[in-house]
């Protein structure tokens, strides 16, 4: 029986990955927003990406990355072109974690991005990033941190889209497996804590099966005073799961990383199709 089975959702610190540009601004909106809602405290990570530091060692280097003009550049230049970037992001984050009264602090580290917010993130109970740290192309692509970490952290992440903020309604499948169960524990928690909706998505191969797992989900969800309405899912595949998510008008969408969809290609995939917010979880 799935009663008795309930998992605390608790998030009291949230670690969000910055840097100066305009997606990473509306990250930490997004992060600042969920942070006010969760009375949590919100730790911002800025990296001095050491990959730039060595690019701009290279005698041939004409880095443009941290300017509006291309320039030559040397390791010297570079850390210092870091350290102004640093000052603006945490000025950026004290300013807008005041005016939204978010216990916030900030730290600066060293190193490559990835393994460097992976670090960070064992210290935290969620950690929020975007899809991508700068947008050189038109092309919407996952960048290589967030493929990174969502593949490998060891806390909830939540991968961020500009322009777009936690949102209603929360969505999640429901297959009665052990992770399933997880995320419905968390997705519930979540709905009563923002005030939102839940929208269950049932796979199954016929009415009866999905009406066993609605059963299931109407058992534990009894007394919560959770609204969920449910949508039946024909196949469980990931072009199904997009079509649904964007039929329900985006929102949230939360998933165990563990889910057979991610696996292979499949959280870049998901990632670059759909623009709402998503929550993996472990």
């Amino acid at each position: 029986r799935m009663k008795g089975q309930e998992t605390v959702f608790s998030i009291r610190r949230i670690l969000v990955a910055l840097d100066a540009s305009l997606p990473s601004r509306h990250v930490l909106e997004a992060a600042i927003d969920l942070a006010q809602k969760l009375e949590a405290e919100l730790l911002g990570l800025f990296v001095e990406d050491m990959n730039l530091l060595r690019l701009a060692e290279l005698p041939f280097a004409r880095v443009s990355a941290l300017a509006t003009e291309k320039r030559p550049l040397d390791s010297p230049s570079m850390a210092r072109a870091l350290k102004v970037q640093a000052e603006r992001v945490q000025r950026m984050l004290e300013s807008m974690a005041q005016q939204a009264q978010v216990r916030w602090s900030f730290r600066i580290v060293r190193g490559d991005v990835a393994s460097a917010v992976l670090a960070a993130s064992t210290e935290v109970d969620l950690l929020a990033l975007g899809r991508i740290s700068r947008p050189l192309t038109k092309q919407v692509r996952l960048g290589s941190t967030a493929r990174t970490v969502a593949t490998r952290a060891s806390r909830p992440v939540l991968i961020l889209s500009q322009g777009r903020c936690v949102g209603q309604p929360v969505l999640l499948i429901y297959d009665g497996s052990p992770g399933t169960k997880a995320v419905l524990s968390l997705a519930a928690s979540l709905v009563s804590i923002l005030g939102s909706r839940l929208v269950v998505l049932l796979p199954a191969d016929g009415p009866d099966l999905a009406r066993h797992y609605q059963a299931e989900v109407e058992e534990w969800l009894e007394g919560k005073g959770v609204s969920v309405r449910y949508h039946s899912l024909p196949h469980l595949d990931l072009p199904g799961l997009i079509s649904a998510v964007r039929g329900e008008g985006g929102g949230l969408l939360v998933l165990s990383s563990h889910s057979p969809l991610l696996q292979g290609e499949g959280v870049q995939k998901l990632l670059e199709e759909l623009d709402c917010p998503v929550l993996l979880i472990r």
